[in-house]
């Protein structure tokens, strides 16, 4: 009979331990705030379809799609994770490795001088909890961004449009 409790507990334990150090335990969920996903510029398609593709050509981001006739740009950049933080929220408790942001920015032409961006960001990581440490293996999480990402694209389209995004409404 002892033996059998010994066991239950010990998988009782065992249990715990894995789920508290897993990261699976249930949190609350945050509200985060509203981010600037979108802008409205004073300019014809054409335009800030040339200073777009400027803007996320700088040399940090690896383009994967450029599609003029959809008004489509994707491409991911690669993120120092000294500068997670700055770009994402990241309540996993895990050591990062390296993190990367997924982008896909769309534009279209509201009149012929007007036209609307709008980048959607996913930004995903590679870390270990303290778990994982002990298991050898590296996990993946994705995190809200914070909208930092999104306004350092907006800030050199806008430059280079000489200050002509307005935000929808």
């Amino acid at each position: 009979m002892h033996r059998i409790v010994r066991k239950t507990i010990a998988a009782g334990l065992l249990a715990a331990f894995c789920i508290a150090g897993s990261g699976c335990a249930a949190g609350s969920v945050e509200e985060r705030p509203e981010i600037d996903r979108a802008r409205v510029f004073n300019a014809d398609f054409e335009t800030v379809w040339k200073q777009l593709l400027l803007a996320v050509t700088t040399g940090d981001e690896e383009l994967s799609l450029v599609d003029k006739s959809t008004g489509v740009i994707s491409f991911q950049k690669f993120i120092p994770v000294k500068k997670l933080d700055t770009y994402a929220f990241n309540d996993s408790g895990m050591l990062m490795s390296n993190a990367s942001a997924n982008v896909v920015v769309h534009v279209r032409a509201q009149s012929p001088t007007r036209t609307y961006v709008l980048i959607n960001t996913k930004i995903t990581a590679s870390g270990k909890s303290v778990l994982d440490v002990f298991l050898s293996r590296e996990r993946q999480v994705l995190c809200d961004s914070k909208g930092w990402l999104e306004r350092e694209y907006f800030d050199r389209l806008s430059e280079t449009l000489k200050g002509t995004a307005v935000k929808p409404k």
